[in-house]
């Protein structure tokens, strides 16, 4: 599945981001100028493949916390954190201002509920589980 590139969020939406966000920088809350804004890329996972969810590829920061991440080199887990704390109405306005639509959710096959109990027992995984072990 290709990522579509975030860096082609154009001016528009990048306003209409900073909007949603009351002009509040993410990393330190505080409120600018929606000039004094920058949206901040996150670099690729450790593993190589991204989200497709643009909205967990970005940061919304002010200009000295934008400045202090790249001159700290802040470490991916320290930079997706913050997205991951991002209140649930922002995440779905970043989606409909960048026009994405998550997939819809498909369950997987049938289940044999029996077997995989018997399976958990029988290999005692549980009870490894619970003791630490």
């Amino acid at each position: 599945m290709s990522v579509p590139p975030i860096s082609m969020v154009n001016l528009d939406q990048e306003k209409r981001i900073k909007r949603a966000f009351s002009c509040c920088c993410e990393w330190c809350g505080k409120r600018s100028r929606e000039s004094g804004l920058e949206l901040h890329l996150l670099p690729p996972r450790p593993s190589g493949q991204n989200s497709p969810d643009p909205q967990k590829r970005l940061l919304l920061l002010c200009i000295p916390c934008h400045r202090d991440l790249h001159a700290l080199s802040l470490p991916y887990p320290l930079q997706i954190y913050l997205v991951r704390f991002r209140p649930s109405f922002l995440r779905l306005e970043i989606r409909k201002i960048l026009e994405y639509t998550p997939a819809p959710y498909t369950a997987p096959g049938e289940f044999d509920i029996p077997q995989i109990y018997e399976d958990c027992f029988s290999l005692r995984s549980l009870d490894l589980f619970r003791a630490g072990g």
